[in-house]
C-alpha cells in the first residue's frame, strides 16, 4: 500500500470524527478534499431589472371568448332624413257606400220640352149654368134683293107648327132663366161664393197643388179664376179672405218664363202684381196666387194652396 493511500485513509477518519467537517470530491483531480462547513448564508438583495428585450412576433389569434352580457339600451338617436318616396301600391278594395248627402239647391229652370202626344179625351164635365141673355144687337144694313122664287105650296100648316115649337122653346128658356136666378140667389147666401158681373167665384177650402186645383175646377164645370178687371179681382179677394191664406188663380208662365197667360194660352192684359213681383225666386215660381191685400205673387206650382174656381 502506498503512502498516499494511507494518508488518505487517515484524513478520512479524522474528518468523520471531527464535527462540522465535510469531505468533498474534486471533480478535476479525482480526489477528495476535506472542508469545514459553516452555517448557510442569507439570501442576497434582488438584482436590478434587466433591459426589455425585443418585441416578439404576433402570435396566432386565440379562441373567441364567451359572449358578454347584454348592456343597457342606449338613448334614442335623432330622427334621420326622410327616405325616397316609395312606389304606388296596389289599389285597395272599394269601401262601403257613404251616407246620402244633403240635397243641393234647385237648378235653373230648363227650357220647355217638346209637346207630348195627345192624350185620350177625358170625361165630359158637368155643363155649367146658362148665362143671361145678351142685349139685342143693332140691325145690319139690308142686303140686295134675291131672285124671285118659284111659287110654292101653301105654307100655313108649317108656319103654325113652327110657332108652336117656338112657344115651347120660349117656355123652356124662361124656366132655365128662373132656375138660374134661384141658384144665384141661393149662392148669394153662401160665404164661399162671390159674384162679379155674370161670373161666380167659389172656394172649397181645400189646399192642393196648382195642377190638382186646375183639374178640380174643370171637373166641376168651371176653371181656375182669372181676374180681368179690378172688380173681378176684388170678388176673388173676398173669397181668399174667408180662408185667410193665399190662393191659386188660373195664371202662369209655364210656356215661357216671364210671359204670363191664362189657361187657354192667351196673354193676360190686366195685372195686379205686388211690389217686386214676379221675381221667379229660386228659378221655379211659375204659378200665380192672390195675397191678403189682393196683390199677386208668383209661386212654386208644387206648393199646396187654396184655389178659387170661376163659373
Amino acid at each position: 500500500m502506498s503512502i498516499v493511500k494511507v494518508l488518505g485513509l487517515l484524513l478520512l477518519h479524522v474528518a468523520l470524527v471531527t464535527p462540522g467537517t465535510q469531505i468533498c470530491k474534486d471533480p478535476d483531480e479525482n480526489a477528495y478534499s476535506i472542508i469545514t462547513c459553516g452555517a448557510p448564508g442569507k439570501n442576497g438583495l434582488p438584482g436590478m431589472n434587466g433591459a426589455n428585450g425585443a418585441k416578439g412576433e404576433m402570435g396566432e389569434p386565440g379562441l373567441p371568448g364567451p359572449p358578454g352580457e347584454t348592456g343597457q339600451t342606449g338613448p334614442r338617436g335623432e330622427q334621420g332624413p326622410a327616405g325616397p318616396k316609395g312606389e304606388t301600391g296596389d289599389r285597395g278594395a272599394s269601401g262601403p257606400p257613404g251616407l246620402q248627402g244633403v240635397a243641393g239647391p234647385p237648378g235653373a229652370k230648363g227650357e220647355r220640352g217638346a209637346n207630348g202626344e195627345t192624350g185620350a179625351p177625358g170625361t165630359q164635365g158637368v155643363a155649367g149654368p146658362t148665362g143671361p141673355k145678351g142685349e139685342r144687337g143693332s140691325s145690319g144694313p139690308s142686303g140686295p134683293p134675291g131672285p124671285k122664287g118659284e111659287r110654292g105650296d101653301n105654307a100655313a100648316p108649317a108656319i103654325e107648327s113652327l110657332k108652336l115649337q117656338m112657344a115651347g122653346m120660349d117656355r123652356r128658356i124662361r124656366d132655365l132663366q128662373s132656375n138660374l136666378e134661384k141658384q144665384a140667389k141661393a149662392l148669394s147666401f153662401t160665404k164661399e161664393v162671390a159674384r162679379s158681373g155674370n161670373k161666380f167665384y167659389i172656394i172649397n177650402g181645400v189646399e192642393t197643388t196648382y195642377s190638382e186645383a186646375r183639374t178640380s175646377c174643370a171637373n166641376a164645370g168651371g176653371q181656375l179664376a182669372v181676374p180681368r178687371t179690378p172688380e173681378e179681382n176684388q170678388a176673388i179677394l173676398s173669397l181668399r179672405k174667408q180662408v185667410n191664406e193665399h190662393a191659386f188663380m188660373g195664371i202662369n208662365d209655364l210656356q215661357k218664363e216671364g210671359h204670363f197667360r191664362d189657361l187657354s194660352g192667351e196673354a193676360i192684359k190686366y195685372f195686379n202684381w205686388h211690389v217686386g213681383e214676379p221675381n221667379n225666386l229660386h228659378g221655379n215660381e211659375d204659378c200665380v196666387e192672390i195675397r191678403d191685400d189682393g196683390k199677386w205673387n208668383d209661386d212654386n206650382c208644387s206648393s199646396k194652396r187654396f184655389f178659387v174656381c170661376e163659373f
